[in-house]
């Protein structure tokens, strides 16, 4: 019989860790509904495998959102899969767990609109097998307000409106001879995003935005509409497509406070200048390259001054192109083959270990050629020279291994800051592959003479083992927890702006000069930025409080669950517990319901100011994601159940 016996000290999230199986099948195999989950008992008997039970193919989370990335908040939706169909009523704009037997027979998606009518919103022939996450549009449009007709408003086709937006966001930069200082100074030169409301085809009210409608099937947040012509121009003259050159702008450019690509950013510790952040000698060397719009400008325009040519850095049209041939420099100098990532994904993903690591730093990476020394230094320098206590902890999770170790930070912070989805209109009309850098990395070891590298681990403090279910499964040693933890936010900085100092956003009595409680800490954040589960647990409140947090969620997890570091700290603030409470506030949309299963890293929702937090809706206006522990879900005023956050987190706050 394959099953594991519970032992103490172990967690369903351990067992689901070791066994390579998710927390959510072993519930179901072993018919543990939620309230079970967090109560396995010593001497328990968890079945690993199924019971004579048909699978799930596909297991799909939908998320259903209008073309400006705006939640849906309630609805009803039609599906039809495995011959059957089903109707849905959702809210905020989630449905979860539709398991789908035959992945063949594919999935069809219907909305139901005012007049009591099934529109047709995806039709999807087959589906990946996994568990998944569609996302989909009502209609390919932003619909605003209500989803029927609007009087006094002129009717025009889909198509037609598209034509009136062809020509937005065209070239500026023809290579002519203006004057530099006009160049740098004239905002003109940036096209600027066109927003008409309309009547289309079947006569509903929509509010058409530029970004919606690209023959690219690619979309830029609103903000960075403006730059959209010349990420695709660039992409074109140098072989990418948008979505990956838009993935590694993103991920290199310096932003202003509501997410915007900087054009005018300066850093004066390095000279990195521009959109694109491009250092002096680099700049210089791409003016010399006949192949980017700079250095064909640069070769009509013999006379400018060194001065001049940097001062280039700061049109974007130029930074974006450069970024891109830069790009493919990288690659040839490489010396890895390249040609052989065909996926867009996996080309973005590469790029930016470019650009992170330099082409021969890339190559020693990819190779496991490096040594333990330089990539304890890289590690080190990633943590910053007040970091060098957690840089030794992190180390310490790998047994000392560097390599491992930095080799673990690297992949899992690229996969993370390099998603092509995020600028994908229309997702069912591209690959719906997202490579990780591992298997990137795959690739490209496939056409190299190198020995196989060593095996890295995958980001997870202790590396899984392949799940075995004979002996091992009956083996007298427990499996223990997850033991993963990670910050809320994917950038955390405590709040200053609005508050009379920094100390003013951490825990304790730091308000009005000593004199009033702050419950939890103020982590700076601009209102939909994304929330994330710090440990695997269930959760155990989400809603709208109605009250000074506004939207909450509670996040209970088991303390063995914890990291030991993150474990020691708690059981010194819990006694006679089990458990301790994330508590996360003045949210905007929760993804989230009572009850549910989360694994850490899940998106929990997105940050916003609801509640007290009213107006709130960038840093610089004083926006936060309110964090507290607590040791039980829900309590009243005062400090009492609750302890300081701050030592729980891996990037130091204060």
């Amino acid at each position: 019989m394959n099953y594991y016996i519970v032992k103490k000290g172990d967690t369903l999230w351990g067992i689901s860790r070791k066994f390579n199986i998710t927390v959510k099948k072993i519930a179901e195999i072993n018919e543990l509904d939620t309230s079970m989950i967090h109560k396995i008992r010593i001497g328990q008997k968890i079945y690993i495998n199924e019971k004579n039970k048909i699978n799930a193919e596909v297991v799909l989370k939908i998320i259903l959102l209008d073309l400006s990335f705006k939640s849906i908040p309630k609805g009803t939706v039609k599906l039809e899969y495995d011959d059957k169909s089903k109707e849905i009523i959702f809210k905020d704009g989630v449905i979860y767990n539709i398991e789908i037997l035959d992945h063949l027979k594919g999935l069809k998606v219907y909305y139901k609109n005012i007049k009591g009518a099934f529109d047709l919103i995806a039709h999807h022939k087959k589906l990946p097998i996994g568990k998944k996450v569609l996302r989909l549009t009502s209609r390919q449009m932003k619909v605003s307000g209500v989803h029927y007709p609007k009087s006094g408003i002129a009717q025009q086709t889909l198509d037609e409106i598209k034509q009136s937006l062809k020509n937005l966001a065209d070239p500026v930069i023809m290579g002519g001879s203006k004057k530099i200082d006009e160049l740098h100074t004239n905002k003109s030169s940036l096209p600027e995003p066109r927003s008409d409301q309309k009547r289309t085809d079947s006569g509903n009210s929509t509010h058409i935005i530029a970004s919606q409608f690209t023959e690219e099937n690619f979309i830029l947040s609103s903000v960075n509409n403006k730059y959209r012509k010349f990420v695709i121009e660039a992409s074109k003259r140098h072989n990418f497509t948008p979505h990956s050159l838009a993935a590694l702008i993103h991920a290199e450019a310096a932003k202003k406070s509501n997410g915007e690509w900087d054009p005018e950013s300066f850093n004066a510790s390095t000279n990195a200048a521009g959109l694109t952040q491009f250092l002096k000698s680099t700049w210089l060397e791409i003016c010399k390259n006949q192949h980017t719009l700079i250095g064909q400008y640069a070769s009509k325009n013999k006379k400018l001054t060194e001065k001049q040519l940097l001062n280039l850095r700061f049109i974007p049209e130029f930074s974006i192109d450069a970024a891109a041939a830069y790009a493919v420099v990288n690659f040839k100098w490489s010396k890895l083959p390249y040609q052989k990532l065909t996926e867009p994904s996996s080309i973005a993903k590469f790029a930016y270990l470019l650009h992170h690591e330099g082409a021969g730093g890339t190559r020693s990476f990819i190779q496991n050629s490096f040594s333990q020394q330089r990539a304890k230094n890289l590690l080190f320098a990633q943590f910053g020279s007040k970091g060098k206590q957690r840089a030794s902890d992190y180390l310490k999770r790998y047994n000392d291994d560097a390599k491992a170790a930095y080799g673990a930070w690297l992949r899992a912070y690229i996969d993370a800051h390099i998603n092509i989805y995020d600028y994908v209109l229309d997702k069912s009309k591209t690959s719906g592959v997202n490579l990780s850098l591992e298997e990137t990395i795959k690739i490209l070891l496939e056409q190299t003479s190198s020995p196989t590298p060593t095996p890295t681990p995958t980001p997870t403090p202790t590396p899984t083992p392949t799940p075995i279910l004979s002996k091992e499964v009956q083996e007298n040693k427990p499996v223990g927890g997850s033991e993963i933890w990670v910050d809320p936010l994917a950038v955390n900085k405590l709040r200053t702006a609005g508050l009379a100092n920094i100390k003013s956003a951490t825990f304790g009595k730091v308000r009005n000069g000593g004199t009033r409680n702050h419950q939890g800490i103020d982590l700076a954040a601009d209102s939909g930025t994304n929330i994330f589960a710090v440990c695997s647990g269930i959760i155990a409140v989400a809603k709208d409080s109605g009250g000074p947090y506004g939207k909450i969620v509670v996040l209970e997890v088991n303390i063995d669950d914890l990291p030991i570091q993150q474990k020691n700290y708690a059981l010194k603030n819990i006694i006679n517990s089990n458990f301790i409470y994330f508590f996360y506030a003045h949210l905007s949309t929760i993804n989230v319901e009572k009850g549910d299963a989360v694994d850490v890293t899940t998106v929990l929702g997105k940050t916003g100011s609801s509640g007290n937090a009213s107006g709130m809706t960038t840093i610089s206006k004083g926006g936060h994601l309110h964090f507290e522990t607590r040791s039980s879900p829900l309590l009243g005023k005062g400090l009492q159940g609750r302890f300081d956050p701050i030592p729980f987190f891996l990037n130091k706050l204060i």
